[in-house]
């Protein structure tokens, strides 16, 4: 046997405890921050989560207001369901009170709320086409004209019969505009 074997045996020893001392004083002091790291990030998950869903929430009550307007213009547009009880006035006032709604509501929703509602209605009006009537319908006055009890001949300024929009390529945007609330409220 060599005589500094014992010497090195010794100082591998001792250098081991010292090695073991560290871990045993630094082992808790890591797992101690870990949980605590582990719980700041729990809390931040669990605040956003939190954040997200009431946002969803208030996504759906803004849908739950808008969406049955919505459906009055793809109806009026496409002479289905309630058009026939639909003046061009309502109509107006719909757009308007639509208009509102979004532009209130547009920073609850992404980017492309403005695009898809604006892609929307580009089909359904023509903006500001005069000075009494800002906007006007794009679409036909007579069969309402004819089924309408109620018509009244001051409503046909409120018309373009030049730009009047296809039903087909109305129902897309429609249809483009209600997926957007869709994958916006997470469904």
């Amino acid at each position: 046997m060599n005589p500094l074997e014992p010497q090195l045996n010794e100082q591998f020893l001792s250098s081991l405890k010292i090695a073991v001392i560290l871990i045993a004083v630094l082992a808790p002091v890591i797992i101690v921050f870990l949980v605590h790291r582990f719980k700041r990030i729990k809390k931040h998950l669990t605040n956003q989560h939190e954040t997200n869903q009431k946002l969803i929430e208030k996504r759906i009550e803004i849908y739950e207001r808008i969406g049955p307007k919505l459906n009055d213009l793809l109806s009026f547009f496409s002479y289905t369901g309630n058009w026939k009880e639909l003046s061009p006035i309502d109509i107006m006032r719909l757009k308007r009170e639509l208009d509102k709604e979004i532009n209130i509501n547009t920073p609850l929703f992404s980017d492309d709320l403005s695009n898809e509602y604006n892609s929307f209605m580009q089909i359904c009006f023509v903006a500001h086409s005069g000075w009494e009537h800002e906007e006007k319908i794009k679409t036909l006055y007579e069969l309402r004209q004819q089924n309408n009890p109620e018509w009244n001949d001051d409503w046909i300024p409120y018309f373009d019969t030049n730009n009047v929009v296809e039903g087909i390529k109305l129902k897309e945007r429609y249809d483009e505009l209600l997926e957007f609330f869709k994958k916006e409220m997470s469904l």
